[in-house]
């Protein structure tokens, strides 16, 4: 069955995250010598500091309340690259995490990936999605690798999921489920996850530009693609996105999980995420058809987040077609 990977940034609402029905909880750490040394250059893609917990005593005890309920926690150390310079402060880094008793650690340069092996840390190794698999060659890749998941991107069609799936084997997959739907990808970008009151630091995110699509569907892909980057243009609608109808496919295909983007969210967003993915795993137990399921999935969203589904909002909005393949004009 699907699991769920759900964001934890402080350890006292771990067990509430768990309870919730999390499988599996990922983090990262603000670590205050790192950031005395290099202010600017972030450990991981959420630097912020409500988006981390903020020592390893406390990622210590996050990871004691979950191993308690045999949860395990997954550490994120997925900068796209580290310098040379970097490397002794990160593997001082890399030592004190392994302390804590973490299951994991989720990367995405390659050349960190390389000296984990050389190290022979212990811990299972994932690729973020930041490590740009957007094939089963690039998976089977990372497997030789030694990496036991891999995080796939964003902007991956569900046909596309399910053929990485069909031709991957002995290695993890999971896709996004809910929240912030980025309009770049994430392998490719060098904006930082950050946040600030000064308008010198906006979200590097809703800088305007154009995107061009080549599409010989009708032009629909062109359509969707030009209506979703106007949105972007004018609000950074984070919490929003939501791909919770596809999990009918994701069951089919096998997938082995799904990751809810939320460090830095406040714990009831989070309860709430996690608590709505649950319900429709629950569901899909029940042999739903897909009809049915779509309905039921829609009308809770609905419900507990209070707006309708639409396009723009979709991870894939391959599952708002209608029976001729077109999309519904009331969900754009």
């Amino acid at each position: 069955m699907i699991k769920i990977l759900a964001p934890v940034d402080k350890a006292e609402e771990a067990e509430e995250l768990i309870r919730a029905g999390a499988d599996e909880l990922y983090c990262g750490v603000l670590w205050r010598e790192w950031l005395l040394k290099y202010p600017i250059a972030a450990l991981n893609r959420r630097p912020s500091p409500t988006a981390n917990l903020k020592s390893f005593d406390e990622l210590k005890k996050c990871v004691e309340i979950a191993h308690s309920y045999g949860v395990s926690v997954n550490l994120t150390i997925n900068e796209h690259y580290y310098t040379a310079e970097q490397y002794p402060l990160l593997l001082k880094f890399i030592e004190k995490a392994l302390d804590t008793g973490v299951d994991a650690f989720i990367v995405s340069d390659l050349g960190l990936l390389l000296t984990l092996n050389e190290m022979s840390v212990g811990v299972k190794i994932h690729v973020s999605t930041g490590g740009v698999a957007f094939n089963s060659e690039a998976v089977n890749f990372y497997r030789e690798l030694g990496v036991s998941r891999v995080q796939l991107p964003r902007h991956l069609t569900l046909g596309e999921i399910g053929e990485i799936c069909r031709e991957t084997s002995d290695v993890e997959l999971g896709v996004f489920i809910l929240n912030s739907k980025c309009a770049n990808i994430d392998g490719f970008c060098t904006f930082m996850h950050f946040s600030s009151q000064d308008p010198m630091f906006h979200n590097a995110c809703m800088l305007p530009y154009q995107v061009y699509v080549e599409s010989a569907e009708n032009d629909e892909k062109k359509i969707v693609a030009g209506v979703r980057q106007k949105v972007w243009e004018r609000f950074h609608i984070d919490d929003r996105p939501c791909g919770a109808c596809a999990l009918y496919e994701f069951n089919e295909f096998g997938l082995d999980y799904v990751k809810i983007v939320g460090r830095g969210y406040p714990t009831p967003k989070k309860i709430v995420d996690i608590k709505f993915i649950r319900m429709l795993l629950d569901l899909l137990k029940n042999n739903p058809s897909r009809e049915e399921f779509r309905k039921v999935t829609r009308q809770l969203y609905s419900r507990i987040y209070g707006r309708p589904c639409r396009v723009i909002m979709c991870y894939y909005p391959e599952v708002m077609r209608n029976g001729e393949g077109n999309l519904h004009n009331e969900t754009l």
